[in-house]
């Protein structure tokens, strides 16, 4: 399950982790850690540049049809090329738009949970400092089977996919990291 963004609980309590609906024996966790997700930005560069020359094809390619359809004979309304112009430019600027989100957006922290099978990315935000805190009660209920921890977090995304992409994590090569 991977939703986009809100509030969640998380919280240890009679040896479970709990990240919303989900629960985790803490037995069974192995280890628990942050990382910092990367954007990948000559990739994200590389996608802007790509949707930038296929909309300039594509607007050119209107153009000269429209073009031909004149030399032809058929009478089309001169606003037509003013408007595949418009189109092809806006077309641009979302993309334009896109890649500075990406860029400029503030950098997200994966909470990591490692069991004896692969790893499992259970929530995304921008918050370290509490994903620290979540990290610290998890391992001190490893330890403790008395603790009990809770938190709310404020999550960009939360479940093993994240950003439409599954991470990778170290070498364990289950996806890639979100760009």
């Amino acid at each position: 399950m991977s939703e986009r963004s809100g509030v969640i609980g998380v919280k240890v309590e009679n040896q479970v982790l709990w990240v919303g609906r989900e629960a985790y024996p803490v037995r069974n966790i192995a280890r628990a850690r942050v990382v910092r997700l990367t954007i990948r930005r000559a990739a994200a560069f590389g996608r802007f540049l790509g949707f930038t020359l296929l909309w300039l094809v594509l607007g050119m390619g209107a153009t000269l049809g429209l073009r031909a359809a004149r030399s032809q004979g058929v009478h089309l309304d001169k606003s037509l090329g003013q408007v595949v112009v418009i189109v092809t430019a806006v077309l641009i600027g979302i993309s334009a738009v896109r890649l500075l989100y990406l860029l400029l957006r503030p950098a997200l922290f994966a909470l990591v949970i490692e069991t004896a099978g692969n790893p499992y990315t259970a929530l995304a935000t921008t918050e370290r400092h509490i994903l620290d805190e979540i990290v610290h009660a998890i391992m001190a209920a490893v330890d403790d089977p008395r603790v009990v921890f809770h938190k709310t977090v404020n999550y960009t995304r939360y479940g093993d996919t994240i950003g439409g992409d599954k991470f990778e994590v170290g070498g364990h090569g289950i996806g890639k990291i979100v760009h």
